[in-house]
């Protein structure tokens, strides 16, 4: 946008003076009004400059003084006035208050008549709109030519900083620079760069959304992010400096032009990872379904994608809770259900990075699965395992949708990912089984007893009584007294002497009641097979008499 003082290089305005308020010289020129009416100022808006011939206010200075405080008020750039025509001098209060309030009025000689005054300035005023848009239409252009024939981000950013003539950097949705122009290739812009990235960071949101940034080095110097759209769910940032001096005829048209094809570049490069990212995952649902029969190969494709063998690793699988009616809701819509997933990856990605995690993420059908390495998983290390995965469930949940998380034991090899993988889901399950939601679990092995608690009763209580027989439902106190002895015995890792003080009768008691039970049970208490089958029997003897 022109200003005011832009005006005095056309032939019109050569012979005008400036009589009062000159330090507002410098203020936008968008539009020109005539008029010689009280009321004008119902017709003026913000840059509006008035040319009049004072015929409204020959005889009355108080009310210029009015017009002069409501324009500036309004933010209007000015007024013209032919001052010998009717006022034939400026009032001294008049010429105060504009001095005062950086109000620029300007003398027009009687000779040039308002309205050419206006055809001269609008003529200005719209053909530098025109440049600017011929301008922005040739950056587009170029920057076109420039995409198709495939220029690298770098060279982009490049490119634009030449037409603009300032620094520019391009920073993705996290605030991490992607490209920069040669400029901060300048061991002197090393700390204005590393200033420019803390600044966006610290307010990614406004970054992101387009705004005006200080830092400190250069006392005080001015940046500007313009948004760049791509597939993220948050725009990626063109960063420059001084943006709001930007020599002619560079306007935010030809940066927005620009930005669109840079946009178009990253969206393409984004689709290759896409690429990417599917043949990875195809490679992990190929490790977990056990269609890799070469431990070579497996660790060999592992190492591809950034695993490595010398280290140990977990699981970390996270998912949607499959409840709610959002969620139900989702289901019916394919592209949604797309979108979230993406979303969710997206916000994984940013969650592993931001918290300096040595992690690989991969997708299998409604798991996000992160796989995370340690040299020496300890009691410090699973803390922050705790914590991690505590901030990301927080920063992904949102009022319509819980996440769960399954976290697996350590495998030692990433031949053994396929185990930590069950696992984790296995934790994900124990969860649902309980109908939990939101939660995070740790993988543990079931005992015996919780196993035993899935068959079905009728199975459980055949297996019971088959076993134990007569013992099972012990009435008189000798058989009460033999299934105490076998509990015992049992215990003491069929030890005579320890059975006997334990229980305090004497040894040969002990020997006989075991004769006894064999006898009663057809089975040997040394034999390996019946001493299990034993064992379970009477731990399901504890699971019935629990449940009765």
């Amino acid at each position: 946008m022109k200003t005011l003082n832009n005006l005095f290089i056309l032939e019109a305005m050569k012979d005008c003076t400036v009589i009062a308020g000159h330090r507002g010289l410098t203020k936008n020129v968008q539009s020109v009004n005539i008029s010689d009416t009280p009321d004008v100022i119902q017709f003026l808006d913000n840059n509006h400059l008035l040319l009049t011939s004072g015929y409204a206010f020959k005889d009355d200075a108080q009310e210029l003084c009015k017009l002069i405080r409501q324009m500036h008020d309004l933010n209007c750039t000015g007024i013209v006035i032919k001052i010998n025509r009717f006022l034939k001098e400026l009032p001294e209060e008049v010429k105060l208050l504009a001095n005062e309030l950086a109000f620029p009025i300007i003398d027009l000689p009687t000779d040039l008549t308002l309205g050419e005054l206006s055809r001269h300035i609008l003529n200005y005023l719209n053909d530098d709109k025109a440049e600017q848009l011929y301008y922005a239409l040739h950056v587009q252009k170029q920057f076109s030519d420039m995409m198709f024939k495939e220029y690298s981000l770098n060279s982009l950013v490049e490119q634009l900083g030449h037409f603009l003539d300032r620094p520019v950097m391009l920073l993705n949705h996290r605030g991490e620079k992607i490209a920069h122009s040669h400029d901060f290739r300048k061991e002197s812009m090393q700390t204005v760069e590393e200033e420019i990235v803390h600044a966006i960071k610290s307010d990614l949101p406004r970054g992101r959304q387009g705004g005006t940034f200080k830092i400190s080095t250069g006392e005080g110097i001015s940046i500007a992010t313009f948004p760049v759209q791509t597939k993220r769910q948050h725009n990626s940032m063109l960063v420059m400096l001084d943006a709001s001096t930007l020599p002619y005829p560079s306007s935010q048209m030809a940066i927005e032009q620009a930005g669109n094809v840079i946009s178009f570049t990253i969206i393409k490069e984004q689709a290759i990872e896409e690429n990417t990212r599917l043949l990875k995952n195809n490679f992990f649902a190929d490790l977990i379904e056990r269609r890799i029969h070469s431990n070579e190969e497996i660790l060999s494709r592992t190492h591809y994608y950034g695993l490595d063998d010398k280290l140990d690793t977990i699981s970390i699988i996270c998912t949607i809770d499959p409840d709610g009616d959002n969620y139900e809701a989702l289901q019916l819509y394919e592209k949604k259900i797309a979108e979230l997933h993406n979303s969710i990856y997206d916000q994984l990605e940013d969650e592993i990075v931001n918290n300096d995690m040595d992690a690989i993420l991969f997708t299998k059908e409604k798991y996000f699965v992160m796989l995370l390495q340690f040299s020496n998983y300890n009691e410090t290390e699973i803390n922050r395992v705790t914590e991690f995965v505590e901030n990301v469930q927080r920063n992904l949940q949102d009022g319509n949708l819980t996440i769960s998380f399954g976290i697996s034991n350590l495998v030692q090899s990433p031949i053994d990912i396929p185990n930590a993988y069950y696992e984790a889901v296995d934790a994900i399950m124990n969860g649902y089984d309980l109908n939990k939601s939101g939660f995070i679990n740790f993988y543990r092995t079931r005992e015996i007893d919780e196993l035993l608690t899935t068959l079905p009763r009728k199975d459980l209580k055949a297996l019971y009584e088959n076993t134990l027989k007569t013992l099972a439902y012990p009435n008189t106190k000798e058989e009460i007294d033999l299934v105490k002895t076998m509990e015992t015995y049992l215990d003491c890792q069929c030890e005579i002497s320890e059975t006997s003080r334990r229980l305090y009768v004497h040894r040969n008691t002990v020997k006989y009641r075991i004769e006894k039970m064999e006898e009663l049970l057809g089975c040997s208490f040394r034999d390996p097979t019946d001493s299990l089958r034993i064992r379970v029997a009477l731990l399901i003897g504890t699971i019935l008499e629990s449940e009765e």
